[in-house]
C-alpha cells in the first residue's frame, strides 16, 4: 500500500506559519521592551511596536486575519508574563495592535515606500509613526477611563504619546534597512555593508570616534546642553558615512541619551540629576529631533548620491542598447591601456558591426532595428567578463575592450560571440524569425603594434573590413593572413 504524505506547502500551512512567526514576533519584542523600561516603569520609550511595523513591512507577504489575531495574542501574553492584570494586558496588548495596523496600513497602502533613499520616505515614517502612537494612545487611555474613572495627568499622556512616537522614529528606518532583503529604491551595488565596512580606514574612523566622546561628555558635563553634543557629531556621520550606518549610530546615540538621562546619569555639581514629568517630555522632544534630522540628512545625501549616478549612467551609457556611450568607451579602453604596471596578457580589442544592417531596417523597419540592436547588445553583455568595456561606437558598430587577455583568447572569444550572435531569432509582423551575423575585427597590444587606442582602434577596423570583404559573419584578426569563419577549421596562427 502506497503511502501519501502532506506536504508542508500547502495552502493550509503558509497562513500557519506565518501566523505563528509573527506571533512569536511580536510575544518576544513585547516581553523584551517591558524588561528593559526604567526600574520605576516610566513609558518614556516602547520600540516593539515600531519593530514588527518594520518586520510587517520587510516580510511584503499580505498580511492575514489570522496574524494580526496571533499577533494580538502575543502582545497579551508578554504582559500576562510578567505579572500583569488580565484587563490591563488584554486593553494594553490591543491598543498596541491598533497602532501597529494603523502604521502599517498608512505605509502600505496609503504612503507606501517607494524609495527609502528619500527624505519623503523619512517624512512618511514619521507622519505614519504619529498617527500609530496617537491611536495607541488614544485607545489606552480610554480603557484606562474605563477601568478608573480619574483622569490621568496630562504630562503622562503627553510622555506616552511622545514614546510611542519615538519607536517609530528611532527603530522604523534602521529595521527597514536591514540587510536581506531587496527593499525599494536600495540598490544592492550601493548598499553599504554597515560600520564595520569603515574599521580598516582610519580616516572613516574619525566621525564615530567623535560620536563616542560626544556622547560620554553628554553624560559628564550634563546640564541644558547636553543633547547638541551628539547632535553635532551625528550631522558628521550622517555626512561620511552612507544612509544603513548614520541611521544605526542614530539609533543607539538616542536609546543612550534617552535611557541615560532619564535615569540620572549625567552628572552635575550638586550630584545625579533626576528629571520632572515635564522634564522628560522635554528630554523626549530634544532626542525627537536629534534623531529626526540626521536621518533626514543621511536620505538627502542618499537620494543626491542616487541621481548623480544615475546622470552619470545616463551620461555614460547609449539610451537604446545600455551600452557605453563612445566618450565612456574611450575614457575606459584608455585607463586600461594606461595601466601601470600593464596587464600580463596585454589587452585585446575588438570592432563588431552588424552584417546587412542598412537593408533590415529599410526592409522591416526602424522598430525592428531598434530590436535587433537591443537584443545584440543584450546578447554581447552576456557572453563578456564584468571588466570588459562594452560600447556602441556609432550606429550598429560597437566596440569591445578585454583587459588582462592574450591574443588567442581575444580571437576565440571573438568566435563564441559570433556564435552566439548568429543563434539570435526575433520576431517582428511576421512568423518568420529575423537572424543576424556579426563580423568581427580583432586587434591586440602585444602583436608589436603601437599600444595607443586611435591605432589598435584603426587596426581593428582594418581587420573588421578584412571580414566582410571575405564574405561576413566572420572575425579577422588585423595582422594575421587568415580568419576564422563559421565553418572553417581551426588554423595556426601566422603574423604577417
Amino acid at each position: 500500500m502506497s503511502q501519501q504524505t502532506l506536504s508542508l506547502d500547502t495552502t493550509f500551512s503558509r497562513p500557519l506559519v506565518q501566523a505563528a512567526w509573527i506571533a512569536a514576533a511580536a510575544f518576544l519584542l513585547a516581553l523584551t521592551s517591558l524588561l528593559v523600561q526604567p526600574a520605576f516603569a516610566r513609558a518614556i520609550l516602547w520600540p516593539a511596536n515600531a519593530v514588527l511595523v518594520g518586520v510587517l513591512l520587510r516580510h511584503k507577504a499580505p498580511i492575514r486575519a489570522l496574524s494580526w489575531m496571533l499577533m494580538g495574542a502575543g502582545l497579551i501574553l508578554a504582559r500576562l508574563g510578567l505579572g500583569a492584570a488580565s484587563t490591563s494586558a488584554v486593553t494594553d496588548g490591543l491598543a498596541d495592535l491598533a497602532g501597529i495596523w494603523v502604521a502599517w496600513l498608512i505605509l502600505t497602502r496609503f504612503w507606501p515606500l517607494d524609495n527609502l533613499r528619500a527624505p519623503r520616505a523619512v517624512i512618511r515614517m514619521l507622519l505614519a509613526g504619529l498617527a500609530a502612537a496617537a491611536t495607541t494612545v488614544v485607545l489606552g487611555l480610554l480603557a484606562s477611563l474605563w477601568r478608573s474613572p480619574s483622569d490621568p495627568p496630562l504630562e503622562t499622556v503627553v510622555s506616552g504619546l511622545l514614546g510611542q512616537w519615538l519607536g517609530y522614529c528611532i527603530f522604523l528606518l534602521p529595521v527597514l534597512l536591514l540587510p536581506g532583503r531587496a527593499l525599494p529604491g536600495v540598490d544592492r551595488r550601493h548598499r553599504d555593508r554597515g560600520p564595520w565596512r569603515h574599521l580598516g580606514d582610519w580616516s572613516a574612523r574619525v566621525p564615530g570616534l567623535l560620536l563616542a566622546v560626544s556622547l560620554a561628555l553628554c553624560f559628564l558635563l550634563g546640564g541644558p546642553g547636553a543633547l547638541l553634543l551628539p547632535f553635532a557629531a551625528l550631522l558628521y556621520c550622517a555626512h561620511a558615512y552612507q544612509q544603513w550606518t548614520a541611521a544605526w549610530l542614530a539609533l543607539l546615540s538616542a536609546l543612550g541619551v534617552l535611557l541615560g538621562l532619564d535615569a540620572g546619569w549625567a552628572l552635575v555639581p550638586d550630584g545625579l540629576l533626576p528629571l520632572s514629568a515635564w522634564g522628560r517630555i522635554s528630554l523626549q522632544l530634544g532626542v525627537l529631533l536629534l534623531m529626526i534630522v540626521p536621518l533626514l540628512m543621511s536620505s538627502a545625501l542618499a537620494a543626491r548620491g542616487d541621481l548623480v549616478v544615475s546622470l552619470n549612467r545616463a551620461l555614460d551609457h547609449d539610451d537604446l542598447t545600455q551600452a557605453l556611450s563612445r566618450p565612456a568607451f574611450t575614457r575606459g579602453a584608455q585607463e586600461y591601456l594606461r595601466r601601470i604596471p600593464p596587464a600580463p596578457y596585454g589587452n585585446g580589442l575588438m570592432m563588431l558591426d552588424i552584417d546587412h544592417f542598412k537593408q533590415l531596417n529599410d526592409r522591416h523597419g526602424h522598430a525592428a532595428g531598434d530590436n535587433v540592436l537591443c537584443e545584440f547588445a543584450r546578447t554581447i553583455r552576456e557572453a563578456i567578463r564584468p571588466e570588459d568595456l562594452f560600447g556602441r561606437l556609432g550606429g550598429e558598430e560597437f566596440g569591445l575592450v578585454l583587459p588582462d587577455c592574450s591574443l588567442e583568447d581575444t580571437a576565440e572569444i571573438a568566435e563564441r560571440l559570433r556564435a552566439c550572435v548568429e543563434k539570435i531569432r526575433l520576431y517582428h509582423d511576421s512568423d518568420e524569425p529575423l537572424r543576424i551575423t556579426v563580423s568581427i575585427g580583432v586587434a591586440h597590444d602585444r602583436q608589436g603594434l603601437p599600444a595607443g587606442l586611435d591605432k589598435l582602434l584603426s587596426y581593428a577596423d582594418q581587420a573588421l573590413y578584412q571580414a566582410k570583404r571575405q564574405g561576413r559573419n566572420r572575425y579577422c584578426v588585423h595582422g594575421i593572413h587568415d580568419a576564422d569563419g563559421p565553418a572553417d577549421p581551426p588554423r595556426p596562427w601566422r603574423l604577417a
